[in-house]
């Protein structure tokens, strides 16, 4: 999990607060977004002759991973439409279906080829697309991978880190961080081992619930149970990373932290990031703030 993390204190009490994680994106998120700048390129390739787009392997592949159905033109009227995910095939025309699906082909195609970057691939007659993306949750990034290893020279263990901007280095403090699995019952007595990552924790990556959680506000919901039921933000974040406490120990400069005019990046390499549960802190558990 990477987090980008507040180094000062908004004007409004529901700003955020120094050390406030204001992003928190898993590994998960990491390797999806670099692999959709991979095989969807900003410059897709036409075919200048029938206003076609390529068929290129690793985004075709791409895309047939990232969305539930496969569209194929078998003439003048008929679709052939495929659940990528069960296999589920049917004919869908210009005559409304039991699901209360129908297409007229032609106008179809012929509205989405006007847009310079359609999706519309094959041969006159013959063309395909894809609809209804996939929910991230059912996304296979590490299938993605394997295509995009196959048909390029990428490798995923080299997009480990977000695509950071020269402004959120400076504006933000970038620190990663995962699940760290002990089998010593005494060992977590030392939290320094395993901020540092000198422990002999088996480390994994932490689970998209625990990556949202440290998203959530801190909120008061008013009448509870009603129709009338609302709540008030009164805390931007519940959760915060106070890395003024961790200096010594992850050897950085608190000054260095923040000073906007300087870019400063403590992600680490995955084997020896730190504790997730150490590096951030519920601010109501520990008293910081009201709950």
């Amino acid at each position: 999990m990477e987090l980008l993390i507040s180094t000062s204190d908004g004007s409004l009490p529901t700003s955020y607060k120094d050390g406030d994680i204001v992003e928190a994106i898993s590994l998960k998120q990491t390797h999806f977004c670099h692999a959709e700048m991979i095989c969807v390129p900003r410059k897709l390739r036409i075919d200048t002759t029938s206003g076609l787009r390529r068929a290129d392997p690793i985004l075709i592949k791409y895309l047939e991973n990232t969305n539930v159905f496969k569209f194929e033109r078998l003439n003048s009227n008929d679709v052939l439409k495929t659940n990528l995910i069960t296999g589920h095939q049917k004919i869908v025309n210009t005559n409304l279906d039991s699901d209360g699906e129908r297409i007229e082909v032609y106008q179809f195609l012929k509205r989405r080829l006007k847009s310079p970057r359609h999706f519309i691939f094959g041969s006159c007659g013959q063309e395909y697309w894809y609809g209804k993306s996939r929910s991230f949750d059912d996304i296979d990034t590490d299938a993605i991978w394997h295509d995009v290893e196959t048909h390029s020279a990428n490798i995923k263990q080299n997009h480990n880190n977000w695509p950071l901007t020269s402004i959120e280095k400076s504006r933000l403090l970038p620190m990663n961080c995962c699940s760290h699995v002990c089998h010593d019952d005494d060992h977590h007595h030392d939290d320094v081992a395993c901020l540092c990552s000198t422990c002999d924790c088996d480390l994994s990556e932490c689970s998209s619930d625990f990556v949202a959680e440290r998203l959530q506000p801190v909120d008061i919901v008013y009448n509870q149970g009603t129709d009338d039921e609302y709540n008030v933000i009164t805390h931007k974040r519940k959760f915060q990373v106070p890395y003024w406490d961790f200096s010594s120990s992850l050897s950085f400069d608190v000054d260095d932290v923040r000073n906007q005019l300087k870019e400063l990046d403590l992600r680490k390499a995955l084997d020896s990031r730190p504790c997730a549960n150490v590096l951030t802190v519920d601010k109501v558990a520990a008293g910081i703030i009201d709950g």
